[in-house]
């Protein structure tokens, strides 16, 4: 069974939504992972463990996430049945002690090596966040 955009999709929604809405913890969030102590690599910054993802989206209320346009998606092996999947992310939230109710405004590009697990779901192998890219009135953030 091939891995498709929707595939990709219900991904992305369930671990976004973990994360912004649900604020997951580290430990909750490494079931979207194949391996343990995964992390999310940053290429223009520090890699993020999850314990410091998590506490990036603890300083947000908010926060809403949408796919922009489709996922590349290029199979790269049946056993395992593996694909990259590259797309950009849009990200918006309100920090929690910020009064103004400035939003932090980002797309964020995603490149992912997703494996489908004899259970049918997909997991993370390799995630990267090949850059983040605030809109010019973003309340900043630090990504770290």
């Amino acid at each position: 069974m091939a891995i498709t955009n929707e595939d990709i999709v219900a991904l992305a929604s369930a671990f976004h939504d973990a994360s912004m809405v649900k604020k997951s913890t580290a430990a909750e969030m490494a079931e979207f992972f194949l391996y343990p102590e995964s992390r999310i690599f940053v290429l223009h910054g520090g890699d993020l463990t999850l314990q410091a993802n998590y506490e990036i989206h603890q300083k947000l209320v908010d926060e809403i996430h949408w796919t922009v346009g489709t996922w590349d998606i290029t199979p790269l092996s049946d056993h395992p049945e593996r694909a990259r999947a590259q797309g950009i992310v849009y990200w918006q939230g309100r920090h929690v002690d910020q009064a103004d109710g400035a939003l932090l405004k980002c797309y964020v590009g995603e490149d992912w090596v997703v494996e489908r697990v004899p259970s049918g779901e997909l997991k993370f192998v390799i995630y990267v966040n090949s850059f983040h890219r605030f809109l010019p009135d973003a309340a900043p953030i630090e990504i770290r």
